[in-house]
């Protein structure tokens, strides 16, 4: 009893002392909270439809969920991907507290905003786990995509494994943060074309256990998908050592507002 209340005081001396603030304007909030209400309203959340392949979502905000012209053209090494929000891929007069709350965490090294992303990656997790006969199919383990090690030291942590954690606590799932690993460094996407940034990641990733990774189903986990080249790549290499499904989950996804 006296350490339940120790904890508690702690707790409260914490929240005194360094109030929990949103992620993008630092107003205080309550305890928990990632964004001020101003903030949350400028977060446009996936809805449907969407590709229900790549889960693209589609501008026109009425009709059903059907595969995009760019899946059809040229589908993608994974089985389904999905993402709780998205944020414009070029600056706008708008506010994108989703976009600079993840640069925080990933380039300022802001830990209480990745503890907070991470908690809202869990909470809107929102892929149905395949069923067969009537019988859901779990995954045998949550996969962060891989940094090189040159930029796992120069960062000091890997933010997708810090959500992929996350999603793998609320779905009671094992994170195996070594079955698949980034095998030479690559330069940055940014400034890239969809084809350039799918050569510069091509042959990037290898399965470290082939044998962990025949007739499994995967959950990929990353924080942004941006072209989707990185996350392909990754499927294509866990589809070449015997895996029987990959599916992806992002917290953000970026596309033209």
């Amino acid at each position: 009893m006296w350490l339940h209340r120790l904890g508690a005081a702690a707790r409260t001396a914490l929240t005194v002392l360094y109030p929990w603030r949103c992620l993008n304007c630092a107003i205080g909030l309550p305890a928990d909270h990632a964004f001020c209400p101003t903030c949350w309203g400028w977060i446009r959340l996936v809805h449907s439809p969407l590709c229900t392949q790549c889960g693209r979502p589609f501008a026109s905000r009425v009709g059903p969920d059907h595969i995009c012209p760019q899946c059809l053209q040229q589908p993608p090494s994974f089985r389904h991907a999905r993402a709780w929000a998205v944020y414009s891929s070029t600056p706008s007069g708008s506010p994108q507290p989703l976009r600079q709350s993840i640069r925080r965490f990933k380039y300022e090294r802001n830990m209480r905003a990745g503890k907070a992303l991470a908690g809202l990656t869990a909470h809107h997790f929102s892929l149905v786990q395949e069923r067969d006969a009537g019988q859901a199919q779990d995954y045998a383990r949550v996969l962060p995509v891989p940094l090189h090690l040159t930029r796992l030291r120069w960062r000091g942590f890997n933010q997708s494994l810090i959500l992929a954690r996350a999603i793998g606590q609320r779905i009671n799932t094992p994170v195996d943060p070594w079955l698949l690993s980034r095998t030479r460094p690559t330069p940055p996407q940014t400034q890239l074309s969809r084809e350039e940034r799918r050569a510069n990641v091509r042959g990037a990733f290898q399965v470290n256990t082939p044998a962990l990774a025949k007739g499994k189903r995967f959950l990929l986990v990353d924080d942004v998908y941006t072209s989707g080249a990185t996350v392909e790549e990754c499927a294509r290499t866990l589809y070449q050592n015997g895996a029987r499904s990959v599916d992806v989950f992002t917290l953000a996804r970026v596309v033209d507002l």
